[in-house]
């Protein structure tokens, strides 16, 4: 086997001299050296088809590039220094949605969970940085833990959007042809989407299709025929991510942000711990839901199984002047200027919204070496507007744009399991798209190897007797009646006092959320949890007094109060110490 994926490598890389390892469980090591990242990475796909593969460790150098690598040192001395600061039964590193539904899942047993992650709130990484997407499951491989936890995910997001309160739109996806003959094409494709579980796929005739529609006579578009996935469904992945952790707290669960994990502690091939920066966890097992460093965890815990290689992505967001051409999302499979080639494996390109009905565009999808390269380029934000042109939208509608990255996996697939190396250490890797559509199922096989391991490790699990999975959804100001406002107001004045008046959120709004169970601490957190700030203004006339509200609730100065956490002060110093009045 290892023969026959060195030839294959040969042939379509002859410059590369790769050096292949691998061992019983199915994990290629590549080591060696190669011209360009993107050949890194090709090598490594390559390698990874492999049946015979379960995962690839790629340690190819690239010629003339620096190290990227995060060097944890400095947090582990800090670590060591500060000794042992806290006793759990769980340890969750990271709290995107993976981390926050595991959290809240595992929040029915009596156990001490704590959850920690390096930036200063929930949702920081590839949470916060997607359009939203809770797919059907038909666009994912087939056979694929992917595809298996889609579906499910699908289907239990009606239920956590009921137990938690946040919105989901059901608003379906859509794809219509102006040509009947390629009616059977859709027809095929509705069938093997039957085939894998999707729910209730549907072929439609050109009147069914304006009827479901009506995007396409307001623009008057003549479809023949059309499929149709009505369980598409759109959330604001962060608000789901805060949803999670606040319902976890309100169960017993703990936080704390700006904590890296910088080493994993074992004992006789099991864990005991975590060196952070902030101090020396002890645990008895270890979830990592570390986004596009779970390798490095996994590594840290002796368990070098596979290696992400992040793929960044450029959304653009425009005004809401910019209104959707379609309700649904939807489009014309065979009309306009091609699609942009895409990048890499991911979906990547598109045009979506949000259910607040602000436009996206994109993302894009190109592979960087750097884990923490962020940085917008006018190729990828070209990309993910190319999609556009054929309705008109140019750059003039952005208000703003943003890149993040996905951790991707050589297998291109979930990495979810109990290391048979480490004990107590559970992988939750590989988490990109489809990953926020399935986080409920990743959460649900999760609890489910935990509960079996520490069936097998030790006594049975107690059920937390005070378990409660309902949340009380917030009061959204906006989306009021006119008579509903008033009552809101009569009864709590803050909610008459306008702060964004781009997205009208009230004080009373931004006061609840730094009240509530898991409060923000910078000006971002609470603009992900209220939308103040998300306007056309961008907190141009609102950040002042969010800020201010966030001193005075939190019992900090001014110059305490971060945009998004370490190093990025907004207010450096009081320059009128002696003015009068206070906040």
């Amino acid at each position: 086997m290892l023969e026959a994926i060195k030839n294959t490598l040969k042939e379509a890389f002859p410059d590369v001299k790769p050096e292949l390892a691998i061992d019983a469980r199915g994990i290629l090591t590549i080591r060696g050296e190669c011209a360009s990242w993107d050949e890194a990475v090709a090598v490594g796909h390559l390698a990874a088809q492999s049946p015979e593969v379960k995962n690839v460790v790629n340690e190819l150098a690239v010629k003339g590039q620096p190290d990227f690598r995060k060097d944890y040192r400095p947090y582990r001395e800090m670590g060591n220094k500060a000794g042992r600061i806290d006793t759990v039964d769980v340890l969750i590193v990271g709290t995107g949605i993976s981390g926050c539904a595991i959290a809240r899942e595992l929040s029915k047993y009596k156990l001490r969970i704590l959850a920690v992650d390096k930036e200063d709130d929930v949702a920081c990484g590839a949470t916060k940085a997607n359009n939203g997407n809770i797919h059907p499951g038909h666009d994912v491989k087939p056979g694929t833990l992917k595809a298996k936890l889609n579906l499910r995910g699908n289907e239990l997001y009606t239920q956590w959007a009921d137990e938690l309160g946040f919105e989901l739109q059901r608003c379906g996806v859509m794809g219509a042809v102006s040509d009947a003959k390629l009616r059977p094409l859709l027809e095929n494709a509705a069938e093997g989407a039957r085939k894998m579980g999707v729910s209730n796929p549907q072929t439609l005739d050109g009147e069914q299709a304006k009827q479901i529609e009506p995007g396409f006579a307001e623009q008057g578009i003549e479809p023949a025929a059309a499929i149709w996935f009505p369980s598409m469904g759109l959330v604001e992945p962060y608000k789901v991510a805060v949803a999670l952790a606040e319902n976890a707290v309100m169960n017993g669960v703990r936080f704390l942000f700006n904590c890296t994990v910088a080493d994993v502690l074992t004992k006789d091939g099991r864990v005991i711990g975590a060196v952070t920066n902030l101090g020396i966890i002890e645990t008895s097992y270890i979830i990592n839901c570390a986004g596009v460093y779970a390798d490095e965890i996994s590594a840290m815990a002796g368990d070098k199984c596979y290696t992400i290689h992040p793929r960044k992505g450029t959304i653009a967001i425009l005004d809401k002047s910019r209104k959707p051409i379609f309700h649904s999302l939807a489009g014309m499979l065979d009309r306009g200027k091609p699609k942009p080639k895409k990048d890499t494996e991911s979906k990547g390109g598109g045009m979506c919204r949000t259910p607040e009905w602000n436009i996206l565009m994109g993302p894009s999808a190109t592979e960087v070496p750097d884990k923490e390269d962020l940085s917008s380029t006018p190729e990828g934000l070209a990309y993910a507007m190319s999609l556009g042109e054929a309705y008109g939208i140019g750059y003039g509608d952005i208000i703003r744009f943003f890149t993040g990255t996905r951790p991707a996996d050589y297998k291109e697939d979930f990495f979810i399991e109990l290391s048979p190396v480490t004990g107590g250490f559970i992988n939750v890797g590989g988490i990109q798209s489809p990953g926020l559509a399935s986080a409920p199922a990743i959460a649900e096989m999760v609890e489910g190897i935990f509960v079996e391991a520490l069936a097998h490790d030790g006594p049975p699990l107690e059920r937390n007797p005070t378990f409660n999975p309902l949340r009380e959804r917030e009061k959204e100001f906006r989306h009021l009646s006119h008579e509903e406002q008033d009552e809101l107001i009569h009864r709590e004045p803050a909610y008459g006092r306008i702060v964004c008046r781009c997205e009208s959120i009230t004080e009373g709004e931004i006061l609840a959320a730094i009240r509530s169970p898991l409060p923000p601490s910078s000006v971002d957190a609470v603009k992900r949890r209220t939308r103040a700030g998300m306007g056309r203004c961008q907190g141009g006339f609102c950040q002042p007094r969010v800020l201010e509200l966030l001193a005075r609730e939190l019992g900090k100065e001014l110059t305490d109060i971060t945009l998004r956490g370490e190093g990025t002060a907004i207010l450096m110093a009081d320059t009128r110490p002696n003015r009068v009045g206070s906040v």
